[in-house]
């Protein structure tokens, strides 16, 4: 069978995985275009295609795409095509869909209205990436697995569970796409491994309105390897916790990669701040709204805070201009992994914007939603006290040692540690010392001068390797710190870890 994936996501390269092992002709296709799936289909042993040629191509059409994005698929190129519909509704991810939010439609009828002429089926959206891989079991075994699938042709439902069935699964056909409810997020069926009738139970309790605890089907040893089975790991190791208040972000290393490498040195979770350096500048990946406001996203920190809850949170930039900037703060702190926000104030025109007030609503916002701020910006002391006297609740993030370049800016730095609810990131500290006479000495004892002033519990290490100055490794940077001389062992463990996970409300390493 020709099977056409759209979306290559976790879930989209988990099935193609599974078709390709079966036997089936796959070609996977994402928004970006098939020159950035190069190694995804040596990988899987697949074609590419644009997102148009994938939905030609396939007999039956996988959309396994954020359900924000399933308006934008053309249904004239899906017309006829059995679809089945992976997708779940993440408010926080998708905006805010009224009609799911009161219980009254689901998002399978919703596909299917949208795509007219295909033949929807719900399926596969209610197990985990790691348990579509790990879970397949052969016709007959004890421990099969069950799925739940519904849609509104019942030959297109035929054709799916047999799909099911090959890939190792239980199929359990629900009825109609306005029975699907029944195995959206939350209800008792939804990403717990349950056997057949044990599946028909769940799905016969779950109650419309009603969720079970977010996360709760995440059960131990369903969706992860025993670590007794692969005892030859580098993750988690290390004497000491380790978090990285800044680094920078981007498609080079990726997610996987930036965790490799967090395992290699000891690091146990870093705060991104999503920033791409490309072949022809620097970008900050951003949707633009009316009026021409670009709205900064942080696209793959969110994978990797929803892959790696423990090892990687994100700050998102804010644009002073953003039209709905009290429904998008909102918004970003209820949205898993982001833990606050980033203002950089890059040019003399917005520091006066700043003096003037106009950036206070975003500071405002921020207070009422216990986000707190990280701050950059020339002038930094004065312009920090500044908001802390106008806005007094807001928690607030002293980035770069104060971007102090002299003693004096360094004594108007240590200054701020009488305003409250405000932390010191000690990064760069390079450029901050390079200007004194001794400059590793003044860097040495500038450490020790902050945590003295301000308290260990409120200062917090960044490398910000991505744009560190000086041609020091991440070792590098977190080793001027693990060994510092002067630090005794309690203040070590609040500089390197304590503060941040403090400051952040981030989860105990």
């Amino acid at each position: 069978m020709k099977i056409g994936i759209i979306g290559a996501g976790f879930i989209g390269r988990a099935l193609a995985r599974l078709a390709v092992s079966h036997g089936h002709d796959v070609m996977i296709a994402n928004s970006r275009g098939p020159q950035t799936l190069t190694s995804t289909a040596v990988a899987l042993s697949c074609r590419t295609g644009t997102v148009a040629e994938a939905a030609r191509f396939g007999d039956v059409v996988v959309v396994s795409i954020p359900f924000r994005a399933i308006f934008d698929l053309d249904p004239a190129a899906l017309s006829g095509r059995i679809v089945v519909d992976t997708n779940n509704y993440y408010p926080e991810r998708d905006g805010v869909f009224p009609a799911l939010d009161d219980n009254s439609d689901t998002t399978g009828e919703m596909l299917q209205r949208h795509l007219v002429d295909a033949r929807v089926v719900k399926a596969f959206n209610a197990i985990l990436q790691g348990d579509l891989e790990s879970d397949p079991r052969p016709e007959g075994a004890a421990d099969r697995r069950a799925l739940p699938i519904a849609g509104d042709d019942p030959d297109a439902r035929a054709i799916v569970a047999a799909l099911m069935d090959e890939f190792g699964f239980d199929p359990v056909d629900v009825g109609k796409l306005a029975e699907s409810w029944r195995f959206e997020r939350g209800k008792p069926g939804y990403c717990v491994p349950l056997d057949k009738a044990a599946m028909v139970e769940a799905l016969a309790a779950a109650k419309r309105g009603e969720a079970v605890p977010t996360g709760s089907w995440r059960r131990a040893g369903a969706t992860t390897r025993k670590t007794e089975a692969h005892p030859h790991t580098v993750a988690d190791r290390g004497l000491m916790d380790v978090v990285d208040s800044q680094i920078h972000f981007g498609p080079v290393d990726g997610v996987d990669g930036t965790i490799r490498a967090m395992d290699a040195l000891g690091i146990r979770m870093i705060i991104a701040d999503e920033l791409w350096d490309l072949a022809d500048g620097v970008a900050i990946p951003s949707v633009m709204l009316p009026g021409d406001v670009a709205r900064p996203l942080s696209i793959l920190a969110q994978e990797g805070a929803l892959r790696f809850p423990k090892r990687l949170a994100y700050v998102q930039r804010i644009s002073r201009h953003d039209p709905d900037l009290d429904r998008h703060i909102a918004t970003l702190s209820r949205t898993p992994g982001c833990v606050g926000l980033r203002v950089v104030l890059s040019s003399r025109k917005e520091r006066q914007a700043f003096l003037s007030g106009e950036w206070d609503r975003v500071f405002a916002l921020a207070a009422d939603n216990n986000l707190p701020v990280a701050l950059l910006t020339a002038e930094l002391p004065s312009l920090a006290r500044t908001v802390k006297e106008r806005i007094p609740a807001l928690r607030l993030s002293i980035d770069h040692c104060g971007w102090a370049g002299s003693a004096d800016d360094w004594r108007a730095v240590l200054g701020l540690s009488d305003l409250p609810g405000v932390v010191l990131k000690w990064a760069h500290a390079g450029r901050t010392f390079r200007n004194f006479e001794n400059p590793e000495e003044a860097e040495r004892r500038g450490l020790i001068e902050a945590v003295r002033a301000f308290g260990a519990d409120r200062v917090c290490w960044a490398s910000d390797v991505t744009y560190e100055e000086t041609p020091r490794s991440w070792a590098e940077l977190l080793g001027s710190v693990r060994f510092h001389p002067d630090l005794t062992a309690e203040q070590r463990a609040w500089v390197l870890a304590g503060s941040a996970r403090q400051f952040y409300d981030l989860p105990e390493g």
